[in-house]
């Protein structure tokens, strides 16, 4: 089941232009094993028995004929250093990495960013598949469940694939309508006290 769940949201990164050709992976942990995407294996190829098992632990392939991925260090490292966090989904999404290759935050524009924090901070940037790379990402994550890489990407995160995927789309939403904001010459943020308004809202919120 596990494989064919990060295959599922593998395949709707792709799907939903929040990645393209080989860019970007996504990873759920299950115990001490980390289900991750391959490597260099397009998305529209992958298959969900091209899903591989790493041990967190160790980062030893425990199943699977294909190459880990690149950032395979640095979801481990997520992992390790943050035991709350089940699932990863890491993206080139193009608004957020427009805001990644400038270094600037995404300001709380609209009211859905709460999900992720008072903005989305940005990790310094190290060459990708490193271990300065997983450092970055896992000192800049600390109260926030997405963050930018420097000249890369997104990190989004959460209790399980679900919440991952989600606020990865949620990134890619506000990253779209502060690019316009800017634009348009007028960026007004939410205040604190209105994002933790919000966020008290979600924990209520229903589809009803």
């Amino acid at each position: 089941m596990s494989r064919e769940e990060v295959f599922t949201y593998a395949k709707m990164s792709y799907d939903n232009g929040l990645t393209v050709g080989t860019s970007g992976n996504v990873s759920m942990k299950k115990g001490n094993v980390m289900y991750i995407t391959p490597s260099a294996l397009p998305y529209n190829e992958m298959v969900a028995d091209d899903i591989l098992q790493v041990d967190i632990e160790t980062g030893e392939i425990l199943d699977g004929t294909r190459k880990a991925s690149s950032e395979t260090p640095m979801h481990r490292y997520i992992y390790l250093k943050n035991p709350e966090i089940n699932a990863i989904v890491h993206t080139h999404s193009t608004y957020a990495t427009i805001f990644a290759c400038a270094h600037m935050p995404i300001p709380p524009v609209h009211y859905t960013i709460a999900d992720i924090g008072k903005s989305v901070p940005v990790a310094p940037y190290a060459k990708y598949g490193t271990e300065a790379l997983a450092e970055h990402v896992v000192n800049t994550l600390q109260g926030s469940n997405g963050v930018l890489l420097a000249n890369h990407g997104v990190v989004a995160v959460g209790e399980n694939m679900g919440d991952a995927y989600r606020r990865a789309e949620v990134i890619e939403e506000v990253a779209h309508l502060a690019y316009g904001s800017h634009t348009l010459g007028s960026v007004n943020p939410l205040t604190n006290a209105q994002l933790d308004d919000a966020r008290q809202s979600f924990k209520t919120y229903t589809s009803n």
